[in-house]
């Protein structure tokens, strides 16, 4: 019997696969926490991310389960050792900036513009159709191979969290959650909050009182912007400072308005 080919397998079933990965991508799984249901605690574009994937498992003859609305699996091969595949369908808000609508899945010069095509419905959808090239081929697995869906990886890691109080960890697994090919460590990540008290350092008799700030949509998402309101007893010399500021270090920002408003970008 001849070695398979699978690059010329994966080029058979290549349309397929982008099909199903614009499909997929269309959808704007982004966490809503304003109008949870039962049937989606996490909001409905997620709820229905969730339920693309698992409809797809079943239609293509896979093992699927949903846990409680917040997580799935679709497995394959037989074994007592368990291989897991660990996607997720959530995405972070889509930002500014678009040339194209970030749901679109427009394809350009050979690549896919929108909101989750790395992280991670693209690799989702990558590892799902290997899966299926696998077992439309008929390759013999002495272990169980189930692709792990979750919801709120972008947020609090409740999907997994309730996912592995009722089923089953992997032996051994993997994220495809990047670019190709594997990376093997990652950075770490640190949430915490800094409060600052509106009297604290800032009172009535400082030059310069900051009135609001803001910044970034999630702490996981590198802000595009920033947003800052003062007011300030010299504004031109404010102004000139800032100025002064973004020449030495090469920012670019939008300029001050009324009020001393600024953007740094």
């Amino acid at each position: 019997m001849s070695e398979l080919n699978w690059r010329e397998e994966v080029e058979k079933r290549k349309m397929d696969l982008l099909l199903d990965t614009q499909n997929l991508l269309k959808i704007k799984s982004v966490l809503d926490e304003e109008h949870p249901t039962e049937e989606a605690p996490f909001g409905k574009g997620v709820k229905e991310a969730l339920d693309f994937m698992l409809q797809l498992g079943e239609k293509d003859g896979f093992t699927v389960k949903n846990v409680d609305n917040v997580a799935g699996h679709i497995e394959m091969g037989e074994g007592e050792e368990l291989i897991g595949i660990l996607c997720h369908v959530d995405v972070v808000p889509e930002g500014d900036g678009w040339s194209s609508d970030p749901f679109g899945a427009e394809i350009r010069n050979g690549r896919i513009y929108a909101r989750g095509a790395i992280d991670d419905k693209g690799p989702t959808m990558a590892a799902y159709h290997a899966m299926k090239l696998v077992r439309e081929l008929g390759e013999p697995l002495n272990k169980r191979v189930r692709m792990i869906i979750g919801t709120d990886e972008e947020s609090n890691w409740r999907c997994v969290d309730r996912y592995f109080e009722v089923e089953e960890m992997p032996s051994i697994g993997f994220a495809p959650d990047a670019d190709f090919p594997i990376i093997s460590a990652e950075k770490g990540i640190w949430d915490f909050s800094v409060i600052h008290p509106a009297d604290a350092g800032n009172g009535t008799n400082s030059d310069v009182n900051v009135i609001e700030f803001s910044s970034g949509r999630r702490t996981n998402m590198v802000p595009d912007f920033a947003t800052a309101i003062v007011e300030a007893a010299n504004p031109a010399e404010v102004a000139a400072n800032y100025q002064d500021y973004l020449q030495k270090y090469s920012l670019g920002a939008k300029p001050f308005r009324k009020k001393i408003k600024c953007c740094l970008k």
